[in-house]
């Protein structure tokens, strides 16, 4: 999960930038989160050329409505260099600006993957649902119910003269032997 590190804008004055740090050491990509306590504002993004080699702004121009919070990721890929560079924000069309230096390290400061593992997700899960009905347990019932069923269509067949009956009658008991094909 990338990093973020807040920056206040419209806080003290009209046009105001200010990040929480002014310094930012990470090993993998980051979010500037824009907190705007004023009226909308236009957020420039520079990366200097020393950071630009490792990292790229998801945005260079950013706009961020009045009291709303917006979120620029910067990429960095996992296989890069170390690097050392600073973001300039800047705003009123350079008329405010804030710069937070960025140390990219090559190494993990977790020392870890990207992805924690805990060791118990090697181990097999033993899970015994005795709460799940058994197949049997199921047909019982439903063959029982089917049986009646068909003993009424019968019993109707008989009585009627109703082609409709016979016809309805016959492709449900089919359907009744396909059910108890398949459930055999």
């Amino acid at each position: 999960m990338p990093e973020r590190l807040v920056v206040h804008l419209n806080r003290e004055h009209p046009r105001d930038v200010e990040p929480e740090a002014a310094v930012l050491e990470t090993d993998r990509s980051f979010v500037l989160e824009f907190v705007n306590h004023g009226g909308p504002i236009h957020v420039h993004l520079q990366l200097d050329d020393g950071l630009a080699t490792v990292a790229t702004p998801a945005a260079n121009q950013v706009y961020v409505e009045a009291d709303q919070r917006r979120g620029v990721e910067v990429s960095i890929p996992p296989d890069h260099p170390p690097a050392k560079g600073y973001v300039e924000l800047s705003t009123g069309y350079g008329a405010e600006k804030a710069r937070v230096n960025v140390a990219v390290t090559d190494e993990r400061k977790d020392g870890g993957p990207d992805v924690a593992v805990d060791e118990s997700l090697a181990e097999k899960a033993d899970v015994e649902d005795d709460q799940s009905p058994r197949l049997t347990d199921v047909a019982r019932p439903v063959v029982a119910a089917a049986g009646l069923v068909a003993v009424a269509v019968v019993v109707a067949l008989a009585v009627s003269d109703s082609l409709a009956v016979l016809v309805g009658g016959a492709a449900f008991l089919a359907c009744l032997a396909v059910a108890a094909y398949l459930l055999a």
